[in-house]
């Protein structure tokens, strides 16, 4: 009897690997860019998710920022955001392919970060999405090499008070 218990424990567990394999094996199909070969895709959707959310004011983006040296399109982002207290801008520089520069102007001094090893062919854009009721939401999206879609999405401020 103890010897059919462990058996079934121990089928128990390998069904759940084989499920969790396949799971993974399923997002790799899905996700054309390997996040796993490329983990700064996914550094700088998270940079940028978390500047879009902290982004306040009436109009959270601004039309120029560095003294008109970027201009909002749909390769550069230029945000308005709260940082301990304070205002800062910050301006995500997608026009180098396989690159993204985010510039930060706190009281005007820039500070830079700079992500290197992105897929060649990583390219985002970068465009506004209305929802009622709220600022202008940011809608990103990159092509995979193929020239599929590989990711997609919407990033909202949220409400400060």
């Amino acid at each position: 009897m103890e010897l059919i218990v462990t058996m079934t424990i121990f089928g128990v567990f390998l069904m759940i690997i084989g499920t969790l394999t396949l799971e993974m094996r399923g997002q790799e199909k899905r996700y054309p860019v390997n996040f796993m070969q490329h983990p700064q895709v996914i550094a700088v959707l998270t940079r940028l998710r978390r500047d879009v959310l902290d982004g306040f004011g009436s109009d959270p983006y601004p039309d120029n920022a560095g003294g008109g040296k970027y201009v909002q399109s749909p390769k550069v982002l230029i945000v308005q955001t709260i940082v301990g207290g304070g205002a800062q801008t910050v301006v995500w520089d997608f026009s180098k392919p396989g690159e993204v520069h985010r510039i930060s102007y706190n009281v005007g001094v820039p500070t830079e970060w700079v992500a290197r090893g992105l897929p060649p062919e990583f390219a985002a854009n970068i465009d506004a999405v209305e929802t009622p009721g709220h600022p202008y939401g940011v809608r990103i999206t990159a092509l995979d090499r193929n020239h599929k879609l590989a990711i997609d999405q919407y990033l909202q401020p949220r409400a400060h008070e």
